[in-house]
């Protein structure tokens, strides 16, 4: 057996430490993106002081805001979805023009009634709800954030 086609002290050292590069970098990684899915970081924004405080008064306070709000599919559309509406939430969080009452996407408003039935599907399976076409949000609109009396990104 020839000892020499094995890595030499500093190649090994060298490969531990990229290893040990790697840990640090995906639990660092892991715990931003832990603290990104909290509510403290979702109100932590102007235009969401009053949706993060209508949320800690409703019935759903228990999940957090990506709960709801993000699709829960696969790993891959959440993050392309969380990447997406984080881009555009901080583009207009910077300009301070979010208009005075905050409009959910189309997109949005289907993530949150698949999330709803999710969760609620055994409450609706024998109604009408149950047999497709579901719009949760036309009725439960102010289950969990109230009215919407946000004031937005927008100077007063």
């Amino acid at each position: 057996m020839n000892f020499q086609q094995f890595p030499a002290g500093d190649t090994i050292r060298l490969i531990l430490f990229g290893a040990a590069g790697a840990v640090v970098a995906v639990t660092i990684a892991g715990a931003g993106y832990a603290w990104a899915d909290s509510p403290q970081f979702c109100g932590s924004c102007h235009s969401m002081i009053e949706p993060a405080a209508t949320w800690r008064q409703s019935n759903h306070k228990q999940f957090t805001c990506t709960e709801c709000h993000l699709p829960h599919d696969s790993l891959a559309e959440k993050l392309v979805t969380k990447m997406k509406t984080g881009n555009r939430d901080v583009y207009h969080e910077t300009l301070r023009d979010y208009p005075a009452a905050l409009i959910l996407t189309q997109e949005g408003r289907y993530i949150i009634d698949r999330n709803c039935l999710r969760c609620h599907s055994s409450t609706v399976e024998n109604t009408a709800m149950g047999q497709g076409g579901q719009d949760c949000i036309k009725c439960h609109r102010a289950l969990i954030h109230g009215r919407n009396h946000s004031v937005g990104g927008m100077e007063q």
